[in-house]
């Protein structure tokens, strides 16, 4: 890599495109320290929070296992949370970036109403007041943590982007893997009071304090040892560049909404989405329904997990190497196989085979959100990446209503696996869709007749 500049004063340089980037400024004459201490406390922050969505599943089929709850309603509050969880996302963008919201405000402040949640349904069995704090509170504030937290990081790491969202977004899968175990060895309706508070406590106390250490650089900041001009244009530099090609121009929100590229990659998002999180939230309840013990349902949910965390910052790697586009269509055929695998495994009673095929699921749903963040950035470039990406993010709340919401209904019936089944086929489809993946702004060129 090239160095360009020593410490000291910032300098703008501009590369051939036009994009301004502020060089000359180390991380620790900004904040006293490596840049690598803002990815952990991200990292940890988003830990804090994994629990609330990938915790669900097992928490609510423990204690139905144990006589304390009742399904359709419980599942009903989670896909409430997904909708207000994605919906905060492009509000909390738009919030940081207009009123120069600091994220050592805003992640303790999604920290308290995180922590509504557990707590809420630590005290109440009333669903009106589950979904007030569960889904309304806790859901907004699990957004905030989010779109911040990765927002953060891609501005500290613009040079090496897509690996460092995955990194910090997976972080949601591996923080819940203690709390899959523990609802499933001990969690009953007569402890559900203790270990819910229990839980909210510590999500307040570790989210809320590694959010107020967490500080963003300067607009346009970029590090000092890269020439960011040529890291635009040299292939062999940035590697990115050989199967990925910057925007043509930068899009305002309003502008990328209004692109067939953005329509067709929500509608991809929704897809997978659905497809993720009906995995995450009824492995478990199928687990139970087709005879496999609780144990088998959480060990199937925690590797899913943690595949899930540790296979974002792989995908983004990968998608660097391979290009977006192709890494993403190929997350979308293993998630389609990976769907109908559980239906197979599930309906044969092979207890191996499911806990894989959950596995295969967790690593290809994992994939989706850097994929897409990335994707969103080379499609309608830097200066509103975090905005237009929480465009596209808020997709996950259909998918939280399709995946989550409706198979609710089949919960108590014979018919759970078909949920799966047409997931599957919509992923299959989705992967095929992704060839009509066009970055924005070519001129059209038809064939001569």
């Amino acid at each position: 890599m090239t160095v360009i500049l020593p410490p000291g004063p910032a300098v703008e340089v501009r590369d051939h495109r036009g994009r301004s980037y502020r060089v000359g400024e180390q991380p620790q004459d900004l904040i006293g320290c490596s840049r690598a201490w803002m990815l952990a406390f991200a990292w940890i922050a988003m830990a804090g929070i994994g629990v609330l969505q990938y915790g669900f599943g097992v928490a609510l089929t423990a204690l139905h296992v144990t006589g304390g709850t009742s399904l359709e309603g419980a599942l009903w509050v989670l896909a409430l949370w997904v909708v207000f969880q994605a919906g905060a996302a492009a509000p909390t963008a738009v919030l940081s970036q207009r009123f120069a919201l600091q994220p050592s405000r805003a992640v303790p402040l999604g920290a308290v109403l995180c922590a509504a949640g557990p707590l809420t349904v630590a005290y109440t069995d009333n669903l009106v007041l589950a979904i007030l704090g569960y889904s309304v509170l806790s859901g907004t504030g699990a957004g905030i943590v989010y779109a911040t937290c990765t927002a953060t990081v891609a501005k500290w790491y613009p040079e090496r982007r897509a690996a460092r969202v995955g990194l910090v977004t997976g972080a949601i899968g591996c923080g819940a893997v203690p709390f899959i175990v523990s609802f499933a060895m001990v969690l009953t309706p007569d402890n559900r009071t203790g270990i819910f508070t229990a839980v909210g406590v510590i999500m307040l106390v570790v989210v809320a304090q590694a959010g107020a250490l967490l500080q963003d650089p300067p607009a346009g900041w970029w590090p000092s040892h890269i020439d960011p001009r040529q890291w635009a244009v040299d292939k062999k530099l940035n590697r990115g560049l050989r199967n990925n090609l910057a925007a043509i121009r930068q899009y305002a929100p309003g502008e990328a909404i209004r692109t067939p590229a953005f329509a067709i990659m929500y509608l991809i998002l929704v897809v997978a989405a659905a497809a993720s999180l009906l995995a995450t939230v009824y492995t478990p309840i199928v687990a139970i329904s087709q005879g496999f013990p609780l144990a088998i349902g959480a060990l199937a949910v925690g590797l899913l997990a943690v595949v899930n965390g540790t296979g974002r910052s792989v995908a983004g790697r990968l998608s660097d190497r391979l290009g977006r586009r192709q890494t993403l269509s190929a997350a979308l055929l293993v998630e389609g196989c990976a769907q109908l695998g559980l239906v197979y495994s599930a309906s044969a009673g092979a207890t191996a085979a499911f806990v894989v095929f959950a596995a295969l699921g967790g690593l290809a749903g994992g994939a989706f959100y850097p994929l897409v963040a990335s994707l969103t950035a080379d499609f309608f470039g830097e200066p509103s990446a975090a905005r237009n990406f929480g465009l596209v993010y808020s997709a996950k709340l259909f998918g939280g209503l399709l995946g989550i919401g409706l198979p609710a209904l089949l919960v108590t019936t014979e018919h759970l696996l078909v949920p799966f089944l047409v997931a599957g086929a919509l992923s299959l489809a989705a992967a095929v869709m992704t060839r009509r993946l066009h970055r924005p702004g070519l001129p059209q060129v038809g064939l001569p007749r």
